[in-house]
């Protein structure tokens, strides 16, 4: 049930009805806490799905604390090289470089980033996402040199 209720949350937020995300996100992570208990890998997804809302609305600060939960949650129950970590370690990223603390926010795309390199079979997306990411903060921060070097990744 967990599942189909993610995958409406993800409809929901991909449509821009973040009520309706925020909902189902929030149920999901209720059904995999009473189901696994406080530790679970499930729970991190449900988490990280509901601090994606926050970032739609640009609430940054909101969704920060439940991107950290997140991670946690994957390196203590999967790995702190877990692919699930990398994308959390993007996202918490987004949510920094939303507050314009484009330091704290580089530490953590880079090292999702790298995280994502490391697999066999890494999420192209995610790691498009991460070179934009990157690419938007050293702009931000006015580092063009570091900029442009995702930026040719990004055209490869």
């Amino acid at each position: 049930m967990a599942s189909a209720v993610n995958d409406l949350g993800s409809v929901a937020l991909q449509r821009g009805d973040l009520d309706e995300a925020e909902a189902a996100f929030t149920r999901m992570a209720d059904v995999y806490q009473s189901v696994y208990g406080a530790k679970h890998y499930l729970i991190g997804i449900a988490i990280s799905n509901l601090a994606s809302v926050y970032v739609a609305r640009q609430e940054f600060t909101r969704a920060e604390p439940l991107y950290r939960q997140a991670i946690a949650l994957y390196e203590e129950t999967q790995s702190p090289q877990h692919m699930n970590t990398g994308i959390g370690r993007i996202k918490l990223g987004r949510a920094l470089v939303g507050q314009a603390r484009y330091d704290e926010a580089e530490v953590e795309i880079l090292a999702g980033y790298e995280i994502l390199t490391k697999q066999t079979s890494p999420s192209v997306s995610w790691l498009r996402s991460a070179r934009e990411d990157l690419v938007k903060l050293y702009t931000a921060s006015n580092q063009p040199d570091k900029a442009k070097r995702f930026e040719a990744e990004l055209r490869q």
